[in-house]
């Protein structure tokens, strides 16, 4: 029966040790689901940083989208209002030439009329003063001939 007996404080012995090892083994997962649960709260702020980050950086390049899109159409309306001011300028331009030619096309009508008028009255005068020469021809001859005939 001692052999009975001694046998009792092994198991004692061994229900004590395997009671230890999983007073260890609860401990280690208590540590372990500790250090789990650190490490996803450190996991999910590291995430939010990064989305946080991320959505900053996407508000900035929205931001640097919308200013440049606004730039572009201030471009774009200054060149088509300059466009206009250029077609406006070129058509006062091609007016006051259309006038000037208009101007000097009547100038030169005028001077053409006046170089004609001044033809005709220097033609008109040359046949005034061929009649005028031949009527003192006729009456010098006619001088002549009564002075020559008396």
């Amino acid at each position: 029966m001692r052999d009975f007996q001694m046998n009792p404080k092994p198991e004692i012995d061994e229900l004590h040790r395997v009671k230890i090892e999983n007073l260890h083994i609860k401990d280690t997962i208590v540590v372990l689901r500790e250090k789990l649960e650190r490490l996803k709260i450190e996991n999910e702020e590291r995430i939010q940083n990064s989305l946080a980050g991320a959505n900053n950086e996407i508000a900035q390049l929205k931001n640097t989208i919308a200013v440049m899109r606004h730039e572009m159409e201030n471009m774009k309306f200054e060149k088509a209002e300059n466009i206009q001011k250029d077609l406006s300028l070129a058509k006062n331009d091609i007016v006051r030439l259309k006038e000037t030619i208009t101007a000097l096309r009547d100038e030169l009508e005028l001077k053409e009329i006046t170089y004609k008028e001044n033809i005709q009255k220097i033609r008109q005068n040359a046949v005034d003063e061929g009649k005028q020469l031949k009527k003192m021809i006729s009456v010098l001859r006619e001088s002549l001939e009564e002075r020559d005939g008396k």
